[in-house]
């Protein structure tokens, strides 16, 4: 298989030189773009396996490159790494659609082991059946695709992974962190109020199919009238 491409959009020469000279040595392909304008165009242009996003960029800042990329139904990868480390940082970050969020200063070893956990997740799922069906909504795991009432929905591979766990759970409760395991991966560094925020943005795309997404208050989720 030919080796992943990572962008990596980072105004910081020194960082974004650290992460090149790390990745190349992991065996990774690498893109580089120093600013916000750039990088939104080399993902649109060149289609990397996997974005690594800073916030504070000229020209355009991280979060209007990010909100651009859902935007254009894009589903590329992205891992946001910004030195904006408070809890609201994070929560913005993945509530515009983040599959996963890194502060600085970062363990460049950690930061390595979520590339390779956002990077498997975000493979085709293999699947027993194509079609998964819970009330209007169909989940296509061959063609990564979800529709309610026939209406196509873009979801992060995240909010998919997490709504086929869901599904395919037959409507047991599954807990935050059985959610982490299935949906995200069980060596990626992430907590409960990841998982939540990622749930109330699928809920949010899910118009008024919401409802099938159950909160079980001190436990974790479940999808109710499920169908498969």
């Amino acid at each position: 298989m030919p080796p992943k491409r990572i962008l990596i959009v980072e105004d910081e020469t020194d960082i974004r030189d650290m992460l090149v000279l790390r990745l190349k040595r992991e065996k990774f392909d690498t893109l580089e773009a120093s600013d916000g304008l750039s990088g939104l165009q080399k993902t649109l242009d060149e289609r990397p396996d996997l974005v690594l996003l800073d916030l504070m960029l000229p020209f355009m800042n991280g979060l209007d490159v990010l909100r651009k990329l859902r935007e254009a139904r894009k589903s590329v990868p992205i891992m946001i790494v910004s030195a904006k480390g408070e809890e609201t940082d994070v929560v913005v970050g993945l509530e515009l659609g983040a599959d996963d969020y890194v502060a600085k200063p970062f363990n460049m070893s950690v930061l390595l082991a979520r590339i390779n956990a956002l990077l498997r997740r975000s493979q085709p799922a293999e699947a027993v059946s194509a079609a998964v069906c819970i009330g209007p909504i169909e989940i296509d795991t061959e063609r990564f695709s979800v529709t309610i009432d026939g209406e196509s929905v873009t979801l992060t591979r995240t909010e998919f992974g997490i709504l086929h766990a869901l599904a395919t759970a037959k409507g047991r409760v599954l807990t935050r962190n059985q959610l982490i395991d299935l949906a995200i991966g069980n060596d990626a560094v992430v907590t409960d109020r990841t998982i939540d925020v990622h749930v109330a943005s699928l809920r949010s795309k899910l118009g008024e199919a919401r409802e099938f997404v159950e909160t079980v208050r001190g436990i974790g989720y479940r999808l109710s009238a499920v169908d498969v």
